[in-house]
């Protein structure tokens, strides 16, 4: 009856450290896999704030170049003026 007694908790001690390694093995896995994922997330977040900045930046741009254009019409219009008033 002892040795069954000792068989018994042998196996349960086996199992439990079987156990303890299969969870570490599996937590090892999801800290890979956590870290991976947080590079990503960075990687993403860099490349909204980016695409953010040049969208913001295009519509400066956008803007400057309507009132140049703006300008530039009016130069043109008031030049012509001039001219027919001349000739």
């Amino acid at each position: 009856m002892e040795h069954l007694d000792q068989l018994l908790v042998d196996m349960k001690e086996s199992l439990e450290r079987e156990m303890r390694d299969g969870f570490a093995s599996v937590t090892a896995r999801f800290d890979t896999q956590s870290a991976r994922l947080d590079r990503q997330a960075a990687l993403l977040q860099a490349g909204t704030r980016w695409t953010s900045r040049m969208d913001a930046w295009a519509d400066k741009i956008d803007v400057a170049l309507e009132a140049r254009d703006r300008e530039i019409a009016e130069l043109r219009e008031r030049l012509a003026r001039l001219e027919r008033k001349s000739a």
